[in-house]
C-alpha cells in the first residue's frame, strides 16, 4: 500500500516536473520571439533615422531644385547607394515577391505608383548598412526608397500580437510609425547619477554594469509625444566600454525620461527625472559650501560638488555656505515667477539675463524684485537664521534672539565684513518676499514656531529636526520667517522693533 502512495507521488512530481518544463519552454519561446521583434524594430528604426538624415541633407543639397527630376536619384547615387534593381541585389526576387504581398495587403499610406516600384527603391546589404549607417551587428538586408522614407527588409519577422508578417518601417512624418511593446528587462535596472553641478548644467552618468550586453545608444525625452533623442548627440557624451556606462552633460530645465539600449537591441528604462537649473552660488572671499548627511554637516570638495544643492521640485535642497565667523547663508538665484490662483511658477534664469533655464517664453512671468533693483545680480546670500542683537552678527541655531530696532540693526549689518568682495545689510521686504515665493511654488507650509531661538529650538541642532520651520521642508532652506515678533526690514518703520536678518550681496 505504501509502495503505491510512493508511485502516485512520484507520477505527480513526474507530472509536475514534465508541465513545469513545458510551460518554461512556451515562456522562453515567446520571451525569445518578443526579443527577436524588439531588435528587429530597434534596428528598422535606426535605419530609418538615418535614412531620414539623408532626405534631410537633400534638401539642402546645393543643386537641389523641387521642380526639377533626376537630381534625388542623381544625390543618392552619389552616396554610393546601388539600384534595388541593379544585377548587384543578389536578393531582388525576393524583394519582388514581398512588394506583391504588400500591394495584395493594400496597407494604409502605401503609394502604389511609387512604393510597388523596384527601381524606386536602393539594396543595402548588412555590410553596407553598418558602412553607411554605422549599425553595427545588423542581420538586416533592405531596400529603401529615399523619395517616400520607405524601408522593406528581406526577411521580416513575425509580429505575434498580430499574427502577421513585418517588412516593412513607417516614419512618423511618413505615416503610421511601427509600435510594439518594448521588451524591458525589469530584473536589470540601469543607474542615473548626477556627477557634477554646475548650476546651470549637470554632468550625469548612466550605467548599465549587470547587463550582459553594452550600452548601444541611451535616448531621451522631455515629453512623451515628442520623437526620441540619442544622448549622444548632447554636449561632451562619452561612452566607456569597459565600465559600460555612459557620460554626457544636459543644460535644459525640465522632465527627463531616458531609455538605455543595448547593442542587441534590448531597452532597459529609466524612471522619469527632473532637472532644474539656476544661477550656481558665488562663494565670496571667506566663504565655504556645505551640505549634511544626516546630522553631520560637511564642506563641499569643489564647487562643482553635486552634494551642494539641488533646485529641484523633488530634491529643493537650497545652497548653503558658512562665512569664517561660522554664521549661515543661503543662496537665492535669479528667477522669474507668474502667480495663479492656486499655485505659484517659477523659472530660473540664465545669469542676468531673461532667458528661461527651461527654454519657455516668459509670457506673464515677471522678475522677482528682489533682483528688479540690479539688473545684473544673479543671485544673493541671505541670512539662514534671524540674527541676534549683541552688537555683532550671530547667525547660527540655538541662539537666544533678542529684539531690535531697525536703526540698530543696520548698524550691525553695515559694520560687518567690510571688505573689498562682499558687504552686509539689513534685508528689505522684496528679498524677503523671494524666500517666500519660492516655498509657496512647491507647496511648503511654513509653520509658526513661536520661539525666541534661531532655528526654531535651544539646542544648537534642533534645526536638523525642526524641518517644518524652514523655507524648503528640509534643512537647507531659510528658518525663522515666521516668529513670534516681527521681522525687520529696510522697509519697516524707524521705530519698529522686532527679530531682524541679513543678506551678504557679492559685488
Amino acid at each position: 500500500m505504501k509502495k503505491e502512495i510512493t508511485i502516485k507521488k512520484l507520477s505527480i512530481i513526474i507530472i509536475v516536473i514534465i508541465v513545469s518544463i513545458v510551460l518554461s519552454i512556451r515562456i522562453g519561446i515567446k520571451i525569445y520571439k518578443l526579443y527577436s521583434l524588439q531588435k528587429f524594430v530597434a534596428q528598422m528604426q535606426t535605419i530609418q533615422e538615418n535614412v531620414n538624415k539623408i532626405r534631410d541633407e537633400y534638401k539642402v543639397w546645393e543643386n537641389y531644385n523641387p521642380n526639377e527630376t533626376g537630381n534625388f536619384y542623381e544625390y543618392i547615387q552619389l552616396l554610393g547607394f546601388t539600384n534595388a534593381n541593379s544585377t548587384s541585389n543578389p536578393y531582388l526576387k525576393n524583394f519582388e515577391n514581398i512588394i506583391n504581398d504588400l500591394n495584395s495587403r493594400e496597407i494604409q499610406n502605401w503609394d502604389k505608383n511609387i512604393d510597388s516600384i523596384i527601381t524606386n527603391y536602393y539594396y543595402c546589404s548588412s555590410e553596407d548598412i553598418e558602412k553607411n549607417f554605422n549599425i553595427k551587428n545588423s542581420n538586416l538586408y533592405v531596400i529603401i526608397n529615399f523619395t517616400t522614407g520607405n524601408i522593406i527588409s528581406k526577411d521580416g519577422i513575425e509580429d505575434i500580437n498580430k499574427n502577421e508578417i513585418i517588412y516593412r518601417q513607417y516614419d512618423s512624418s511618413i505615416g503610421n510609425k511601427l509600435e510594439i511593446n518594448t521588451i524591458y528587462m525589469s530584473y536589470i535596472t540601469p543607474e542615473l547619477e548626477v556627477v557634477k553641478n554646475n548650476g546651470l548644467n549637470m554632468q550625469i552618468k548612466i550605467s548599465l554594469e549587470n547587463a550582459d550586453s553594452d550600452i548601444s545608444e541611451i535616448y531621451y525625452y522631455m515629453n512623451k509625444d515628442e520623437t526620441k533623442k540619442r544622448c549622444s548627440n548632447l554636449k561632451d557624451y562619452e561612452y566607456i566600454k569597459e565600465e559600460k556606462t555612459a557620460y554626457f552633460t544636459i543644460d535644459v530645465s525640465g522632465n527627463y525620461y531616458f531609455i538605455v539600449e543595448d547593442i542587441t537591441g534590448v531597452q532597459y528604462p529609466l524612471v522619469e527625472k527632473n532637472f532644474k537649473f539656476c544661477n550656481p552660488p558665488v562663494l565670496a572671499e571667506g566663504m565655504e559650501g556645505i551640505y549634511w548627511i544626516g546630522d553631520e554637516e560637511r564642506s563641499i570638495s569643489q564647487i562643482n560638488d553635486p552634494n551642494w544643492y539641488d533646485y529641484t521640485e523633488d530634491e529643493f535642497r537650497f545652497a548653503n555656505a558658512k562665512t569664517e565667523d561660522g554664521n549661515y547663508w543661503v543662496w537665492i538665484p535669479r528667477f522669474y515667477y507668474r502667480a495663479n490662483l492656486d499655485n505659484i511658477d517659477i523659472e530660473y534664469i540664465y545669469e542676468s539675463s531673461n532667458t528661461s533655464t527651461s527654454n519657455i517664453a516668459l509670457n506673464g512671468y515677471k522678475l522677482c524684485e528682489a533682483f528688479s533693483e540690479n539688473g545684473e545680480k544673479t543671485g544673493f546670500w541671505i541670512s539662514k537664521f534671524q540674527s541676534n542683537d549683541d552688537n555683532t552678527l550671530v547667525i547660527t541655531p540655538g541662539e537666544t534672539l533678542a529684539i531690535t530696532n531697525k536703526n540698530k540693526a543696520q548698524n550691525i549689518c553695515n559694520n560687518y565684513l567690510e571688505t573689498e568682495t562682499v558687504y552686509s545689510s539689513l534685508t528689505n521686504d522684496k528679498q524677503l518676499n523671494s524666500i517666500f515665493l519660492l516655498a509657496f511654488s512647491n507647496n511648503i507650509n511654513i509653520t509658526n514656531d513661536m520661539s525666541n531661538y534661531s532655528g526654531g529650538f535651544a539646542d544648537e541642532f534642533g534645526f536638523i529636526d525642526n524641518i517644518q520651520y524652514s523655507s524648503t521642508g528640509n534643512l537647507y532652506g531659510v528658518y525663522d520667517l515666521y516668529s513670534s515678533e516681527n521681522e525687520i526690514t529696510k522697509n519697516s518703520n524707524s521705530n519698529e522693533y522686532g527679530r531682524f536678518r541679513a543678506v551678504l550681496n557679492i559685488k
